[in-house]
C-alpha cells in the first residue's frame, strides 16, 4: 500500500512537472518574457520537492 501510494504520489509530482512547463510555453511573447522568473523558480520547487519526496522514500524505507 505504501509503495501504491508512493508511485501516485511521484506520477502527481510529474504530471504537475509537465503541465508547469507545458503552460509556460503558451501564450503571446510579452506574457512569456515576463513569467519566465516564475518559471523558474516554479520548477526549482518541483525540484527540490522531489529530492526531499525522494530522500524521504529512502528514509523511510531504510528504517
Amino acid at each position: 500500500m505504501v509503495l501504491l501510494l508512493s508511485i501516485l504520489g511521484i506520477l502527481i509530482l510529474l504530471i504537475g512537472f509537465v503541465g508547469t512547463l507545458a503552460l509556460a510555453g503558451k501564450g503571446d511573447q510579452e506574457y512569456s518574457k515576463s513569467t519566465k522568473q516564475n518559471v523558474t523558480r516554479l520548477t526549482s520547487i518541483y525540484l527540490l520537492l522531489g529530492i526531499f519526496v525522494m530522500a524521504g522514500f529512502g528514509l523511510y524505507f531504510y528504517f
